[in-house]
């Protein structure tokens, strides 16, 4: 009798534990350069010592601020600033934004040679978009093409206006569990 009351309890025992590995991530979520979601400022800081606060922080939707910007990272060729976005200490997203600037066709040259690379790597975007917009000096062009790794989005997106490169970065962020929850 006795064995059989315990056999119960350990069953028990077993499940509640394979319930809470199940729970548990293995290991967290990696963004950008194998610094994973909610790493501590401080940890950012330690391992890129050249990493700076920025005079004028972006923020983002969710609440994120940029709180440090490494600058001169080469991605394809090209120099990048990194973005460190954190919410309450805690890293939520980084982003690559080219330091270059350019007209539209190095613009798109660049945009296209960043999306052949992640293609390479990632495979066929996972989504696209390509539209035209009324800028203040004339139209504009916005492109961007995002790919999934594990959970990890990867948004590259570029605008051009008037001619000129507006903007052309990569974001890294921690995606919805389903593709449909994305955006």
């Amino acid at each position: 009798m006795n064995a059989r009351r315990r056999l119960p309890n350990s069953l028990f025992a077993l499940l509640a534990m394979a319930m809470w590995l199940a729970g548990s991530p293995v290991h967290a979520q990696t963004l950008w350069n194998d610094i994973q979601v909610g790493t501590s400022l401080r940890t950012i800081e330690h391992r890129f010592p050249a990493a700076a606060r920025p005079a004028s922080p972006t923020s983002l939707g969710d609440g994120s601020r940029e709180l440090l910007r490494l600058s001169n990272v080469t991605a394809q060729g090209h120099s990048f600033h990194a973005l460190f976005f954190f919410k309450q200490n805690k890293l939520t997203q980084v982003s690559l934004e080219l330091q270059e600037k350019g007209g539209a066709i190095f613009a798109l040259q660049t945009f296209r040679d960043m999306k052949g690379a992640f293609e390479a790597k990632y495979g066929a975007p996972d989504g696209e978009q390509d539209q035209n917009f009324n800028a203040p000096n004339g139209t504009g062009t916005f492109r961007s093409a995002s790919w999934r790794s594990e959970r990890t989005l990867i948004t590259l997106s570029y605008a051009v206006a008037a001619g000129e490169l507006v903007v052309l970065n990569v974001a890294y962020r921690l995606a919805a569990e389903r593709k449909t929850d994305d955006i």
